[in-house]
């Protein structure tokens, strides 16, 4: 479409739908590099609004690009057929004439549409009643203007669904990450809220009202809106939270997004390309259940919510990619990188020196392209890497393939630094000196800083716990045991997640100081940086060793409930491994949010090790109570390390290395094609969940080489432990969290020197090791 010709429709599009001419000029300049390109059969509208009057946001600008980038990497939309509006840009009359003129009067019957909006959420009262109001989206120019009632700028829920409505396709996805119910504060713990902040009953724009009423005319045959609430949005509905709850955003280390927008992409980069939609939802609402909770359940609506299989109505075009490549720099000797396929954790302490390769869909899933990344410096989600070509497959006076924008990318060798450290963030709620004392006693914690809450990134939260003095209890509670009259509460002070969920046996007694409630939490702040260790080995998209672990249930009748596996594994041979299945039917890879398991359950894991050489493994977890244990203990008899196989044109491989054959398989390890279940040593009935109720992290982490160090601290606490072998508390978790990293660094020794890792970082080859994470309840 030609400029003058865009400029034609736009002017016809504010006859027409009566739009404001002065919002076209938005449009017309976001058009103007792209108009030449003819129209595509997949458009999207992508707003994202930072720059609020009152209280500013931060990540929603962050969402549009993960979205785009996204759209763009993983289902191959056009970058000029991808609108975005961020901040200024997004006032109400540019959104809703953005949606007309780039979504409506360009898509055609079976055309895939996607509406992105992240921002504040409000409510607008349609008449004097409480009863009859509506939510909405809040533009940048969602200032109310002074008059009696007072008016807002909002785009109306009746003005979206007409919108969404007056397209001529169903092929539509509405992604709304905000929320319409403000609690009285911005921030929830260390996650600031997207709703606007409490204001008198705003009443709506008689302009949007108008607009409202052509837009219906185009649809039924009168002008009128139907009475709400209207039937279910057209196409799909991806809501950030539940009715009545919030949607929150987080800072990380360099950029800070919507829970929901980040987690929704980050599973879509990982999924493969039949991952089913409800399936990548389910994963989107577990990772965010792990730092919200119950407090943001992210909701799946629309018509076709439950007949659609794919996401966005379109494949996925790429599987288990952590990236993508954007654009070359100095002949393509640099490349500047998109890393919003990593985990939050790996990505927040991806050093320089990290090494990534390219993803050839033509070859095994673990070939290695000739061509490798090697991370000069990164800022956010995007990285500048140097190119590293390898050649010695190619002939005298041939040439590697040029790169090409878009090409996906799969971590090879994760470098990290020594040093990581937990950051504990200041509730708002604490006075001026408990936040100065607090600092003071945070400083003197070895890897343990502090920062004011909402200000930067943080892992934990400190803050008050209100607790009742049982004297008060007693003198309070009458004859028939109620409470005539709440007494005063004396605080006492724990630790909390960022959005402000209670960390089990972290809250002291009541009437404690500061200094020493931060010094009693040192053991808890010790296991707390141990588990977000374990978490940084957590490798389930990338390694290259082909394991699967499946959590089953022993009662009534054993029957899996979950299983993890490597991306190797998935795209290996399913007549050979089959997924776990329960009564005939195949295991689903995750839950609908956390699985949960009452008390009492009995369980056990199913480990498979489809790798040609046998593989070692632990198996750590954090218990319901937050404390580490070792599930299982392997043997401190040592083993070769593994070697591939000679000739091996990998530049982090020694091809003079000879291959080790396959040994049999000795305690702690599991031989080539074999499956075991955990415990081994011990009757199933004996590995029962005792509460109390709470959330579970288990660590299986499997490596081509044994545990040494691992092994050697593990071997000290089974003894401390009266030598049981199944389960027991480890006394030292950040020691034992250290050496698992220091065990899977020297397993990857040849990738260390190649990549130049200095004797201040860890450098683990994803050949050398598996890390599998489980998550569940216990209620």
């Amino acid at each position: 479409m030609k400029r003058r010709a865009f400029l034609q429709q736009a002017g016809l599009a504010v006859a027409t739908w009566g739009l404001s001419e002065a919002s076209l000029s938005v449009l017309a300049s976001r058009y103007q590099e792209v108009l030449a390109a003819s129209t595509n059969r997949k458009l999207a509208l992508l707003v994202g609004i930072n720059q609020y009057r009152a209280v500013p946001l931060s990540g929603c600008v962050t969402d549009v690009e993960l979205q785009r980038e996204l759209l763009i990497h993983c289902f191959g939309f056009q970058p000029q057929d991808i609108l975005t509006l961020t901040d200024q840009q997004a006032t109400r009359d540019a959104i809703e004439s953005a949606f007309v003129s780039h979504l409506i009067q360009q898509a055609q019957s079976g055309d895939v549409v996607v509406f992105h909006f992240s921002g504040y959420g409000g409510n607008v009262a349609l008449g004097t009643s409480p009863e009859f109001s509506q939510t909405s989206l809040v533009p940048v120019d969602g200032q109310i203007v002074e008059s009696e009632p007072v008016i807002t700028q909002d785009v109306l829920e009746d003005t979206l669904w007409l919108l969404v409505r007056s397209l001529p396709t169903d092929r539509v996805t509405t992604v709304l990450d905000t929320s319409f119910i403000y609690p009285g504060k911005s921030l929830q713990g260390n996650l600031r809220i997207r709703a606007r902040p409490s204001l008198p009953p705003l009443q709506p724009d008689q302009a949007e009202l108008a607009f409202q009423q052509q837009l219906a005319g185009k649809i039924f045959p009168r002008p009128s809106i139907p009475t709400s609430p209207h039937p279910a949005l057209p196409g799909v509905l991806l809501s950030a939270t539940a009715p009545g709850q919030m949607a929150l955003e987080a800072r990380w280390n360099g950029f800070s997004a919507g829970l929901f927008t980040y987690a929704l992409t980050r599973t879509l980069w990982e999924a493969a390309s039949a991952t089913k939609l409800q399936v990548i939802f389910s994963r989107t609402r577990m990772q965010i259940e792990q730092l919200a909770s119950e407090g943001q359940q992210p909701q799946l609506g629309g018509q076709k919510s439950q007949t659609l299989l794919q996401p966005y109505f379109l494949p996925l075009t790429v599987s288990g990619a952590n990236g993508a490549i954007m654009e070359g720099e100095d002949g393509s000797k640099t490349v500047q990188l998109w890393l919003g396929g990593l985990p939050t954790v790996v990505l927040e302490h991806y050093a320089a020196n990290s090494l990534l390769t390219l993803i050839d869909h033509n070859t095994s899933p673990n070939t290695d392209s000739t061509t490798f990344l090697q991370i000069l410096s990164r800022e956010g989600l995007t990285a500048r890497a140097k190119v590293l070509r390898v050649s010695s497959t190619f002939d005298a006076g041939e040439s590697p393939p040029p790169l090409k924008v878009g090409q996906f990318v799969r971590e090879r060798v994760r470098v990290l630094p020594h040093n990581i450290g937990l950051t504990v963030a200041l509730d708002s709620s604490l006075e001026r000196i408990e936040r100065v004392d607090a600092i003071s006693a945070f400083t003197a914690i070895p890897r343990v800083s502090s920062a004011i809450a909402g200000e930067q990134a943080a892992d934990y939260l400190f803050s008050k716990v209100p607790v009742l003095a049982p004297t008060q209890i007693a003198s309070a509670t009458n004859l028939t045991g109620i409470v005539t009259n709440p007494p005063p509460t004396q605080s006492s002070y724990g630790l909390f997640s960022l959005a402000q969920n209670a960390i089990p046996n972290t809250a002291g007694d009541g009437g404690e100081a500061v200094k020493f409630a931060v010094r009693r939490l040192v053991p808890k702040l010790q296991t707390l940086l141990a588990a977000k260790l374990l978490n940084l080995t957590v490798n389930e998209t990338s390694s290259q060793l082909a394991v699967r672990i499946t959590l089953e249930k022993l009662d009534p009748q054993p029957q899996a409930v979950l299983y993890h596996e490597t991306s190797v594994m998935q795209a290996g041979d399913r007549a050979a491994n089959p997924a776990p299945k329960r009564n005939g039917n195949p295991v689903p890879v995750t839950t609908d949010g956390l699985l949960s398991l009452p008390i009492g359950s009995r369980i056990q894991y199913r480990l498979e090790n489809n790798n040609p050489q046998p593989l070692y493994f632990i198996l750590l977890g954090l218990d319901s109570s937050g404390n580490l244990i070792a599930l299982y203990a392997p043997s401190t008899q040592s083993g070769e390390p593994l070697s591939p196989k000679p000739g091996s044109t990998d530049p982090v491989s020694s091809p003079e290395e000879p291959s080790v054959p396959p040994a049999p398989a000795l305690p702690g390890s599991i031989a080539p094609g074999e499956v075991i279940t955990l415990p081994r040593s011990l009757p199933a009935s004996q590995w029962t969940l005792n509460g109390p109720p709470g959330i579970t992290e288990t660590y299986l982490i499997c490596c081509r080489t044994p545990f040494t160090q691992t092994q050697a601290l593990l071997a000290v606490a089974l003894h401390a432990a009266g030598n049981n072998p199944a389960f027991y508390p480890l006394p030292n978790p950040l020691e034992i969290a250290q050496a698992v990293l220091q065990d899977l660094h020297q397993a990857s020794d040849i990738a260390a020197k190649v990549v130049g890792a200095t004797p201040e970082s860890f450098a683990l080859d994803v050949k050398a090791w598996a890390g599998l994470r489980f998550v569940y309840q216990v209620v």
